[in-house]
């Protein structure tokens, strides 16, 4: 019977944001609130019914055996998701401006020098790969190349445990993300099928650089960057767009199951998925609630680490980890292994606040909105492209701050904007647009 209640609350859960993603977001399918439905259905909904089925494949298990443990965890999360959804409909005003479909075909359409942005996007994925293979010491001939990327996440690990993944020199990857969301946007909006075919040779390069990165998340976030960039520009959700979106699903969790192998990890897709601390996950709420106790609350200290984060490794070997799932690997589970766990966003904020920590689901509702209705006013999108930074920015910033950690995500995004304004002064036209007397609004009232 508990099982059967966790399983319920999972699907509630699940079906509220994706509801309220319905009914207000601003783009199909990919609003803050379909985000929020889609890491919920795969972090808890898929996992405490296979774990109802099969409580071995639980990740918790093999750490945790404390009596009522699943339920308190359920029941955080579940806390934190609500809080989440009731922030975004307490930003809600009551007539919102209408999506700027409109504007946006203008300034996608327009975009200037393509050829000049797809070799960009070639030129520093290139550049980016050999500082890489430099820092690691490796050859671009060597066999074993891949498994090497994807088995070895750190280098020059310092007695701590910690060592320097490289994040500051993949930021750079944002420059052919960036290129592809471009060029396929003017592709939808002129039906191009040549800016089509640059659209699909960048993601078959966004596919190497995942490869490269030996991060599985890369394929989500580029499958997510596809869908977003074709439902924003207005693409019509036909059966040929969503088996489209189907099929590039598919591809990323076959990919994701490669990528496992390279790490030498004999695991199907299920196990993947439901025997791992990924999406918004039922096992980190568990082990944090279980596991973390007063004394040891954080009181907010984790959201301010970006502030040490942009001091390069190799200038200070000693360097904390920024990344609050190696605090709790290590010194709230003691598991001394290399390595971290997925702290999850409802993680660090209990790790911080303990069940107070819930609260930070509805701020983290409440600018959710307000970022969303501020990237696709019509205004923001003819004067600076800003519908380009919903794909680029606003889905990392959801995705961080549900399925990982908050100060890790600040550091990399403030680069990564400085990167995505200058190729939007580069290649995107805009217009000066007059102060409207009266914006366009939805039809109806949000009540």
């Amino acid at each position: 019977m508990e099982n059967l209640l966790i399983i319920f609350l999972a699907l509630m859960c699940t079906a509220i944001p994706f509801w309220m993603g319905e009914r207000y977001g601003m783009v199909r399918l990919v609003s803050p609130m379909h985000l929020l439905a889609y890491f919920c259905a795969f972090g808890f909904l898929i996992k405490v019914a296979v774990y109802g089925a099969d409580p071995a494949l639980a990740f918790y298990g093999r750490y945790i055996s404390t009596a009522g443990a699943m339920p308190r965890g359920a029941l955080y999360l579940a806390a934190f998701i609500l809080l989440t959804c009731l922030g975004y409909r307490m930003a809600l005003r009551p007539l919102e401006p209408a999506p700027a479909i409109r504007e946006i075909r203008i300034i996608a359409g327009g975009l200037v020098r393509q050829g000049w942005l797809f070799a960009a996007a070639f030129g520093v994925a290139g550049l980016t790969f050999a500082l890489m293979l430099q820092a690691r010491g490796l050859s671009v001939f060597s066999t074993d190349l891949l498994t090497a990327f994807n088995q070895d996440k750190q280098i020059n690990v310092n007695r701590d445990g910690v060592g320097a993944t490289l994040a500051g020199i993949k930021i750079l990857f944002v420059v052919p993300k960036c290129a592809f969301v471009m060029l396929l946007a003017q592709g939808v909006v002129r039906r191009a099928p040549w800016l089509l075919l640059q659209a699909g040779i960048l993601a078959l390069l966004l596919v190497l650089i995942a490869l490269v990165s030996g991060d599985r998340f890369e394929l989500v976030e580029l499958l997510v960057f596809g869908c977003a960039t074709y439902l924003i520009v207005g693409g019509a959700m036909g059966l040929r767009g969503l088996l489209w979106m189907v099929t590039g699903g598919a591809c990323v969790f076959f990919m994701a199951a490669y990528m496992t192998t390279l790490r030498g990890l004999d695991a199907g897709l299920l196990e993947q998925i439901v025997g791992s601390t990924y999406f918004l996950d039922i096992n980190a709420s568990v082990m944090v609630t279980d596991q973390v106790r007063p004394a040891s609350y954080l009181l907010g200290e984790s959201y301010g680490w970006w502030t040490f984060g942009w001091v390069p490794r190799a200038l200070w070997l000693d360097k904390p980890a920024i990344d609050l799932g190696i605090f709790l690997k290590r010194d709230v589970m003691g598991v001394a292994t290399g390595g971290a766990f997925n702290v999850t966003g409802p993680g660090e904020a209990f790790m911080n606040f303990g069940w107070a920590g819930a609260l930070v689901g509805f701020v983290l509702g409440w600018i959710y909105r307000r970022a969303e209705v501020a990237l696709l006013a019509p205004r923001h999108c003819l004067r600076f492209g800003s519908f380009y930074l919903y794909p680029l920015l606003l889905y990392p910033f959801v995705q961080a701050t549900l399925h990982s950690s908050f100060s890790g995500f600040v550091v990399a995004a403030a680069v990564q904007a400085v990167l995505i304004a200058a190729m939007i002064a580069l290649f995107v036209p805009r217009l000066r647009t007059r102060r409207m007397r009266a914006p366009k609004y939805v039809g109806m009232a949000h009540v």
